[in-house]
């Protein structure tokens, strides 16, 4: 079975007027199950900067994807909470769980934070890749900033509440002032080793070690960019995987795929999902450091914060 911690499907679909079911995509309910998709974790995406347009379009995303679960129970079933995972895990079903992709929704009311959780959504990234209100995001000029007080608040919430705390995105100075104020795990859902690709969005050496030690996962990411400055392949990113291994341990690795959040990625889709076990296999990983990547960690992180 496979975790998945990022895809922007239901944004997608919801702007196309598409199906979760079966759709042009990258990810599908059918797809993802035969592929062995045991959870896979939907992106909620605004990029609106004024909070109550972004919360309108969070909202109707939310009303998007339970009005296509009236149409997939027989395919999916919501994650809310660990026990929803140990009774829907590995019974043929896929589960769902909502993911906000930055805190533009949020506005300055932890009320909003919590109709969130209350209507599903159980993991929050605090930044897109610009400045909003709780940090500033990676590509803001001169490095960006840390965490404001307004998003300290946001992340002590989180923690009472057993929400995921997201750092995809965010700058280096943001993603030490969490790793300074959370005192759960973090996860980062999708990027790579910037060793190996430097782009901005990928992780030093010294991030990855702040992760691994704070108990937390890096989901690696399909994103062909942040694979290699070019001609990115599954050979590539499986040496992404190694790189992190070697740095951080194999119970820090997992995966975010990124599906339906960019044109291309290095694996064509969900069908084909099945071909990272053999290409990590071929770069001599175990069957139990396989396993850990694949579902493992994700799972472990999940049912300590949920």
């Amino acid at each position: 079975m496979i975790v998945d911690a990022h895809a922007d499907t239901i944004s997608r679909i919801a702007i196309k007027g598409e199906h979760l079911a079966s759709n042009s995509g990258h990810f599908d309910l059918e797809r993802a199950r035969k592929a062995g998709i045991g959870l896979q974790v939907l992106s909620l995406f605004s990029s609106e900067r004024d909070s109550n347009r972004a919360l309108e379009d969070i909202l109707f995303q939310i009303d998007y994807f339970e009005q296509e679960m009236l149409a997939c129970e027989n395919l999916a079933y919501r994650v809310r909470s660990k026990e929803d995972l140990e009774e829907g895990w590995g019974r043929e079903r896929v589960g769902l769980m909502l993911h906000l992709e930055g805190g533009e929704a949020l506005g300055t009311r932890i009320s909003n934070l919590r109709t969130l959780y209350r209507l599903g959504v159980r993991s929050v990234g605090l930044t897109w890749n610009h400045r909003n209100l709780l940090a500033d995001g990676v590509m803001e000029a001169a490095g960006g900033g840390g965490l404001s007080e307004w998003g300290r608040e946001v992340i002590h919430e989180m923690n009472r509440l057993g929400m995921v705390v997201d750092l995809a995105h965010i700058s280096p100075a943001g993603f030490r002032s969490v790793m300074q104020t959370t005192k759960k795990p973090v996860v980062v859902s999708h990027a790579n080793a910037a060793a190996i690709c430097p782009h901005p969005r990928n992780l030093s050496d010294e991030q990855l070690l702040a992760v691994a030690e704070n108990g937390g996962i890096v989901g690696v990411t399909f994103v062909p960019e942040f694979v290699a400055d070019r001609d990115a392949s599954l050979e590539i990113l499986a040496e992404h995987i190694c790189y992190m291994i070697r740095v951080m341990g194999a119970d820090h690795v997992a995966l975010g795929s990124d599906f339906d959040g960019t044109e291309i990625t290095v694996i064509s889709d969900v069908g084909a999902y099945p071909l990272l076990p053999a290409a990590l296999e071929k770069h001599g990983l175990n069957t139990v450091q396989i396993e850990k990547i694949l579902a493992g960690n994700f799972l472990r992180v999940l049912k300590e914060m949920l």
